[in-house]
């Protein structure tokens, strides 16, 4: 008897394990999603031509923009930090640009840089037109990098779902057949 025989002729007893033990996946690598996104950003400062901003410890950040969904607030900027005395901090814009969004709000990454030591920096902000009446919804984010662990619960949801539903067509599918005979 073959492996893939022996499955579904218990069908129904593996299946239903397998659909619990499938969803309580889905469950945590959800949940883990979620907690991530509350956890990564480090700082949150409001978007100023130029300003002094502080980290407590060295380290690679990422810089992403937060605003109302379909924003064009952050259209044309480009962005520099150095450190307080000058130093310009090398910094890439990411080659993937990972979005977290709500019903309201969107946040998206857009530069990394690597921070040399803990310290005050000063970030500037080039091409930003004169204040805005909406600009209280909008804010610069600095967060550590979580792109892996976030791809990482992704395809965890993905494959955990494709259990879950392999599980329901097993179980649907020796069902028909007990009916059948």
């Amino acid at each position: 008897m073959t492996m893939l025989t022996y499955i579904y002729r218990n069908g129904l007893w593996i299946a239903v394990p397998a659909f619990l033990i499938s969803t309580i996946f889905v469950s945590i690598f959800i949940l883990n999603l979620v907690r991530l996104a509350r956890q990564a950003p480090i700082l949150r400062i409001p978007i100023l031509e130029q300003q002094d901003i502080e980290f407590a410890e060295a380290g690679p950040v990422v810089l992403s923009i937060e605003g109302p969904i379909l924003t064009g607030r952050f259209r044309k900027l480009s962005y520099e930090l150095s450190q307080g005395f000058g130093t310009p901090v090398d910094g890439r814009t990411t080659w993937f640009h990972a979005r977290t969004s709500g019903l309201r709000k969107v946040r998206m990454a857009i530069r990394s840089y690597e921070i040399p030591e803990p310290g005050r920096y000063i970030l500037r902000i080039n091409g930003l037109e004169a204040g805005q009446e909406n600009d209280a919804d909008h804010r610069l984010v600095f967060t550590r990098p979580h792109l892996f662990r976030i791809f990482g619960n992704v395809i965890g949801i993905i494959l955990s779902a494709g259990l879950s539903i392999g599980s329901i067509v097993l179980f649907c599918l020796r069902l028909t057949d007990k009916w059948a005979k």
